[in-house]
Formats: structure tokens, C-alpha cells, sequence
């Protein structure tokens, strides 16, 4: 089997091994007992392996030994210092190696009786940890920077050439231009040293021109290769996702199966104080236990070069997060319900009023009046908020899907749709209106339907009724609206009627006609209206009563026939 088949066989296996550890913790004990002991090291194994130990330390001592005769010996400070450093040198190999016995036969660690605690250089510590993305990235880089030195050189090389041909030209011109021969000596001397050079740089050229060509028919192999490291790259990469996705769905789920058997994070259930802790502290658990588990892939998978920079990046948003840690703190008080937003109370978000659901890294607002009402925001959204506690029978919106209304610019209507985005207004002709849902609240709508609404009419009669109008014509024209009414579909939804005197016009005596009925009756408000009309003219016809109309009236006094006057009387229709 190959060594790429192993992988790919080998990581699913070891992905599964993972989360059954992270599932099973109480049983590890009882897993780990059931896996079968390295076999341990034979006696004859450990003892030949202190032989070996001795015999190299006895050799080492004998040179350690020479090179402090060697350095008593010395004359010069120079050699004094060069022996220094070797003696120095042998010295520590012989230490290590007689504490390496010691270990090997001891069994344990004797540096731990050592009474000094070493150091800890940080950036060695580092060093060692970046180590290993270093070294992976210099070798996937290495085939570009060899193609780009093998360019360089074969392009200095060329240029190298052409330089020495025009040298060994003009060493000949020279030569043929020279008569002396203590000169011409000198000059074949010189264009032999340049020829010489111009066959090596030539040889040189040979060879790199043959090696560029080379590198650049590896192609097929090195593209191989670097899909290969890539392939091995990216299929640790997406175990390690893998792991980290499953542990945040596993703990989430066993969040929801919790509340759901007790009956936590319903609408309207209070949460203590304590439960809040308790979900901070799971969300802190749920953030750790995912990023281990996504780092224990890498790491048994022995990706370093991933495992280096995953670690780096994650150092790197630990350090940037301290910056946040104001804006944290915030949050986590929300979580608290120690903020100035607290879960079940009113709030007013981008104008409209929503109920605040319990609240979490992702709050629900919840508006019952409207059609989509239901909107998820994170818990950032809610900073700088304020909610406060609402009444039982406070509205959420002023009207609802169904209602009759009039607003500020004229229009009348039947809500056909309203959502926090849009108001939707079925209007009296068959068109339908929209309105931004904030321009619609803007418009101080009447909502006819919302409990009782009256319809009021103004009906004049002639002033030759004048005896009767403050008692009989009102009494009979009440009952005759009534009597008109039970002929009416909605008339046995009839709450009050009033008829009754209201003033004396100029040319009319007029009525003051008022019905009242509930809002279930809103769209027949101009029916309504006309009915009264109607049943008003029918009233004066039935008992003779006089409509009057608009006329001009000429008054003459009788003093002074010369001068007249004109009035225009207005009566009311």
C-alpha cells in the first residue's frame, strides 16, 4: 500500500477516534486499559545501551584530556582561545552523555534534584515552534528560487561572454596593428588568458543552459509533487475543520435537547440569574473545546507546517482581542440581562416596536402585529439600546391586516398587507397603495376598525318648516330612519342614531344626523353616509317637508327707492 492510500485511509479512522474521545470522556480510563502496552525494552537492550554509553564517554574523555594538554601547552592567545571553545565543547558532550547514563539507569529524570531552574529563552521557544513552517515553506519555495538563480546565472553568463569576445577582438586588432614584439609577447600572452576565459564562461553557460533545462522538464514532477503536499495539506485542513464543525453542532444540539426538556428559552419563561452564568461559561466551553479539537487533528496528524500557523493565527486574534475586551464586556453583560436592554420588554428598533426574546449571542425581536414580525439580530445590534417594560394591552402597530383606514394624504382604504419593511393599502377604487412601513406610521392613520366609528350628516330643510324643527321633524325623521335601516344588511349592527337640530342657516334649517356602529362595519362607511342622504330626502318627501336651494333674494327700503340692496344667501344642500 502506498504511502498516500495510508493517509487518506488512516485520517478518517483517526477523525471518528477523536470524537469518540471527546463523546466518551468518563470512559477513557476503561478505553486506554483496553489498548495493548508497548512492549518494554529487555534488560540485554538497556545494558548494551550503557555499554555504548560508557565506551563513548571514555573516548570523549581522552580527547577532552588532550586538548587540555593542548591548550597548557599553547604559546599564542590565538590557539589558547581556539582550544578554549573545543575544550569547552568536549566538556559538555561528556556531561551529557554521563547524564544520559544516569537517566537510562536510574529510570528517571535526575535534573529534576538539580537546585537551579533553567531559564526559559523565549525566543529559542520560538524559534524551535516555527521551526517547522519555516523549512516547509523554504522547501515548497526552493524549485522557484533555484529556476531564479539558474536564470541569473545563465543571463550574467551571457553577458560575461560577450564581453570577453569583444576583449579577445580588440587584444587581436592589437596584435595586427603592433610592430613591436616586446608588445606583441605581452598581447599573446593577454589574449591567451582571455581566450582561456571565454572557453570557461562558454563551459559554464553549457552547464547551467543544461541545468535550467532540466529543472524546467521536472515540471510534471514538481506540480506532482506540490499537489500531493497540497492534497495532504488540505485534507488535514478539512479533518480538523471537520472536527471543529462537529463539536459546535454536538454541543448546540445538546443545548436545544436540554431546553426543550425543560422548557428553557420559551416566550415569557423567566431565566435566573444563575442560568445566565451558566450559558456564558457553555459558550466559553463550546468556543474551547472546538479550537482543541481542531488543534488535535493537526497535531495527530503531525501537520506541522498547519498545526504552526493555526497556532500563530490564533495567537494573533487572542492579541488583537484584548482591544475588544470593553466591547466584550458589554455583550456579556446583555447575556446577564444586566444591560439597558432586558429580555421581554418593548423596544424601539429602526422605528418600529419589538419585543425582546431571550436573549443570546443571537436575539429574536418579535412583533405580533405585523406579518413577518420576527427578526434575528446579533447581540451587537442591541448595544446602545434601551428597552422598558410595556402594558398588556399596549398596541404593536396601530392597524392590522383587514382594517379600514384614512390617512393624513387623503387616502382610504383596507390594509391588504403590513410588514417591517412595507404597508400594503387596498384603496377605494381597486388599486393597491404601498407605503414604507416608517412613511406609513408617518401619515397618523385613522383606523376605523379598530373599535366603533360614526358617520355624521348635515341635511337642511326649508325655513317654512320652522315650527316644527326643533321636535316633531326631528322625532319623525329619526323614526323613519330607523324603519329604513331594518331594510339594511348591516342595519342590525346599528349602536346609536341621533337626529337633531343643529343650527339655523341662512337659508336652511339644519339637522344634525349621526349614526354609530362597531368596526366590523368600517368598509361600509360611505354606504353609510349615503344611506343618511338618502333616507333623509325620502323622510321629506314622505312628509311634505321642503328642501331649499341656493337663490338670490332683492331687498328695496322703502324710505329711499333709490337705493337698493343685494344679498347672496347661501342655503346648504
Amino acid at each position: 500500500m502506498t504511502p498516500s492510500c495510508y493517509l487518506v485511509l488512516r485520517r478518517p479512522v483517526l477523525l471518528l477516534h477523536i470524537l469518540l474521545c471527546l463523546l466518551c470522556l468518563g470512559q477513557l480510563p476503561a478505553i486506554a486499559q483496553e489498548v495493548p502496552q508497548i512492549e518494554q525494552a529487555t534488560p540485554q537492550t538497556e545494558v548494551g545501551t550503557l555499554n555504548q554509553i560508557i565506551l563513548a564517554k571514555e573516548s570523549l574523555q581522552e580527547e577532552l584530556n588532550a586538548a587540555n594538554r593542548q591548550f597548557n601547552q599553547a604559546k599564542t592567545e590565538e590557539e589558547k582561545n581556539t582550544l578554549h571553545k573545543t575544550v569547552e565543547e568536549l566538556s559538555g558532550r561528556v556531561q551529557a552523555l554521563d547524564k544520559d547514563f544516569k537517566n537510562l539507569a536510574t529510570g528517571i529524570d535526575v535534573s529534576q534534584f538539580d537546585g537551579v531552574t533553567e531559564k526559559i529563552d523565549w525566543q529559542k521557544e520560538l524559534e524551535s515552534l516555527f521551526a517547522p513552517i519555516i523549512d516547509g515553506l523554504k522547501k515548497m519555495t526552493a524549485r522557484p528560487r533555484d529556476l531564479e538563480l539558474l536564470r541569473h546565472q545563465v543571463a550574467l553568463t551571457e553577458k560575461r561572454i560577450t564581453l570577453t569576445e569583444s576583449a579577445v577582438q580588440n587584444i587581436s586588432q592589437q596584435l595586427e596593428n603592433t610592430d613591436s614584439a616586446l608588445v606583441k609577447k605581452e598581447l599573446k600572452a593577454l589574449l591567451q588568458s582571455w581566450m582561456r576565459r571565454s572557453e570557461e564562461l562558454k563551459s559554464r553557460w553549457a552547464v547551467s543552459q543544461q541545468q535550467l533545462a532540466e529543472k524546467q522538464k521536472e515540471d510534471g514532477l514538481v506540480f506532482s509533487s506540490l499537489r500531493d503536499a497540497f492534497r495532504h495539506q488540505g485534507m488535514d485542513f478539512s479533518l480538523a475543520l471537520v472536527a471543529l464543525v462537529t463539536v459546535l453542532l454536538l454541543m448546540n444540539y445538546g443545548k436545544q435537547q436540554l431546553y426543550r426538556k425543560t422548557g428553557l428559552g420559551r416566550l415569557g419563561t423567566h431565566r435566573s440569574f444563575l442560568l445566565r452564568l451558566a450559558e456564558i461559561f457553555y459558550y466559553l466551553f463550546t468556543m474551547l473545546a472546538s479550537i482543541i479539537a481542531f488543534l488535535l487533528v493537526l497535531y495527530l496528524s503531525e501537520d506541522w507546517i498547519m498545526l504552526g500557523l493555526s497556532l500563530f493565527l490564533l495567537f494573533g486574534l487572542i492579541w488583537a482581542g484584548k482591544q475588544a475586551l470593553p466591547f466584550f464586556w458589554e455583550q456579556i453583560k446583555m447575556l446577564l440581562n444586566l444591560s439597558t436592554v432586558r429580555e421581554g420588554e418593548r423596544i424601539i428598533y429602526q422605528g418600529l416596536p419589538w419585543r425582546v426574546l431571550p436573549i443570546n449571542i443571537y436575539t429574536k425581536l418579535h412583533n405580533p402585529d405585523l406579518k413577518g414580525g420576527m427578526i434575528r439580530l446579533p447581540i451587537s445590534s442591541l448595544l446602545g439600546l434601551q428597552s422598558r417594560p410595556f402594558y398588556k394591552d399596549e398596541p404593536w402597530f396601530p392597524t392590522r391586516t383587514g382594517d379600514f383606514v384614512e390617512l393624513s394624504d387623503g387616502a382610504i382604504g383596507t390594509i391588504s398587507v403590513q410588514t417591517p419593511e412595507q404597508v400594503v393599502l387596498d384603496t377605494r377604487n381597486g388599486c393597491f397603495k404601498t407605503y414604507p412601513t416608517l412613511t406609513f406610521l408617518g401619515l397618523n392613520p385613522i383606523n376605523y376598525s379598530a373599535n366603533t366609528f360614526g358617520v355624521f350628516v348635515t341635511f337642511g330643510v326649508d325655513y317654512d318648516c320652522q315650527p316644527e324643527i326643533t321636535r316633531t321633524i326631528p322625532r319623525l325623521m329619526h323614526e323613519h330612519i330607523m324603519a329604513a335601516l331594518a331594510e339594511e344588511a348591516y342595519g342590525s349592527d346599528l349602536l346609536d342614531l341621533l337626529v337633531d337640530f343643529k343650527e339655523a342657516d341662512a337659508s336652511s334649517l339644519n339637522l344634525f344626523l349621526a349614526v354609530k356602529f362597531p368596526g366590523s362595519q368600517a368598509s361600509n362607511y360611505f354606504a353609510i353616509a349615503r344611506f343618511l342622504q338618502r333616507a333623509a330626502v325620502d323622510a321629506c318627501n314622505k312628509y311634505g317637508w321642503s328642501i331649499p336651494f341656493m337663490q338670490l333674494t332683492l331687498h328695496q327700503a322703502e324710505t329711499n327707492s333709490s337705493e337698493r340692496d343685494t344679498a347672496l344667501t347661501p342655503a346648504s344642500s
